[in-house]
């Protein structure tokens, strides 16, 4: 028999592109202005009280989100009003390329929603629309690894990473190395790299075996998972988040970053990508990389389903080497950054739903769907042997790290058709520098930023 969250499995994979494709049109959001009487009062904002006890009386809630994710939120509300009977929560979902755009107009509304994803943290904090939660974090006693809840937090001046706690996520993504067991054992690699210059000597053998070192679909946009792997391990973690949360002053046109970037062009001239990267897209990298045509595919949790049913136990998974191999850092970013809309008239019933997102049933919930669980706690069971349990091993790793970093694609509305551009152009053959893609992102962000 099948259960919903075997099915809610299968449906990982859309729902991780989808859930890539929204994050990158999130900043249309800013462009979206939040109606008649968007901005709520003071009071709304911040409650001057709150509790942790919701009753018994009956209470209804509504959950607003994209389309995609349709099925782990309905899973996460099962399992929420099991414990909480006397809750019933409706669901309203838009689709997921509009959902971002949608949801200052929605929070907005004479009848918001009670729980409501936002993509566009800080503008939409910036409108006056959503809850602040510390009291709730203090009256629960959440306690949330410091990575996951700089994603929370926006300050005063609307630059997220610190100041007021807003949201909670329901899970993550994570991203890190796949890899053919059968192509790795046939070129000599006996272990998974942990440093980049192992990484390095694995591709050269590859190439010399007559293997594609890296499967990558740059039609969609995936040597950037590459170039990001490098700038992770440059820069660090750090300075990355505070460049895509908008910090005062922060850039990414760095020595340190070209040096990154530089070595992603040696890659490409080496001949260690796909010699048509350019024309493929995600699906069909995914395809190849399943067929046996390179050893290694940059991607994230959302390609384990569909790898593990089509290649078995032929396929691993790793987080990114580093260059001392032992930091671990790999961007991850909230499936659903949920949020409290301060027009809300059930907020303690709403801050019990993200209260119980980090418990251990909300985490199995997510793992059972394949995606990486919110805040942290044992590690939620999965098949033995597995590849979703890998990549669970993986991710609980990186939390013990704290080495949870954001996409850099996400900083602002339109760098990532200009990462897409320029990561097309470096793979291309060399036509762009690493000094110029970076002065060409950097300009973009300032220009979007109004710097």
């Amino acid at each position: 028999m099948t259960t919903p969250l075997a099915k809610t499995r299968r449906r990982t994979a859309r729902a991780g592109a989808v859930l890539l494709a929204s994050l990158a049109a999130a900043g249309a959001a800013a462009c979206s202005p939040p109606g008649e009487g968007g901005r709520a009062t003071q009071d709304q904002v911040a409650p001057a009280s709150v509790s942790t006890d919701i009753g018994e009386e009956p209470i209804e809630l509504t959950l607003y989100d994209g389309a995609g994710l349709k099925a782990v939120d309905e899973a996460l509300i099962e399992a929420f009003t099991a414990k909480h009977p006397n809750v019933t929560i409706t669901t309203r979902f838009d689709p997921d390329d509009v959902q971002a755009q949608n949801a200052p107009r929605v929070l907005a509304s004479d009848d918001p929603p009670d729980i409501a994803r936002i993509i566009a943290l800080g503008d939409i904090v910036g409108n006056g629309q959503l809850t602040k939660l510390d009291a709730w974090a203090q009256a629960y006693g959440w306690e949330i690894p410091e990575g996951q809840l700089a994603m929370y937090r926006v300050d005063d001046n609307g630059v997220r990473g610190a100041g007021a706690q807003y949201t909670v996520a329901s899970g993550f993504v994570v991203t890190g190395l796949y890899y053919n067991k059968e192509i790795a054992e046939r070129v000599g690699m006996g272990e998974p790299p942990t440093t980049i210059v192992e990484l390095e000597e694995d591709l050269a053998a590859a190439k010399q075996a007559g293997v594609v070192p890296i499967m990558a679909g740059n039609q969609t946009g995936q040597l950037i998972f590459t170039v990001q792997m490098l700038l992770n391990d440059a820069l660090g973690q750090q300075a990355l988040n505070d460049w895509v949360f908008n910090a005062p002053g922060a850039t990414i046109d760095t020595s340190e970053a070209a040096d990154a970037v530089g070595t992603v062009a040696n890659w490409v001239e080496a001949g260690y990508f796909p010699a048509d990267t350019n024309g493929t897209d995600s699906t069909a990298a995914l395809g190849r990389f399943a067929r046996g045509e390179a050893l290694f595919y940059p991607s994230g949790n959302w390609d384990a389903a569909a790898l593990e049913e089509q290649m078995g136990d032929n396929v691993g998974f790793v987080l990114p080497p580093s260059s001392d191999g032992t930091s671990s850092l790999a961007m991850s970013d909230p499936v659903s950054n949920f949020a409290i809309p301060a027009k809300s008239d059930a907020k303690d019933a709403a801050a019990a739903f993200l209260d119980f997102l980090t418990s251990e049933e909300a985490r199995q919930v997510m793992v059972d769907a394949g995606f990486a669980p919110s805040g942290e706690g044992d590690a939620p069971t999965t098949e033995p042997g597995s590849l979703n349990a890998e990549v669970q091993a993986a991710f609980a790793d990186l939390v013990e790290a704290d080495g949870q970093v954001q996409f850099v694609q996400n900083a602002t509305s339109g760098i990532n058709a200009t990462w897409l551009a320029q990561t097309q152009l470096l793979a291309g053959g060399g036509r762009t520098s690493p000094a110029d893609l970076l002065t060409a992102v950097q300009a973009k962000y300032d220009e979007e930023l109004g710097r």
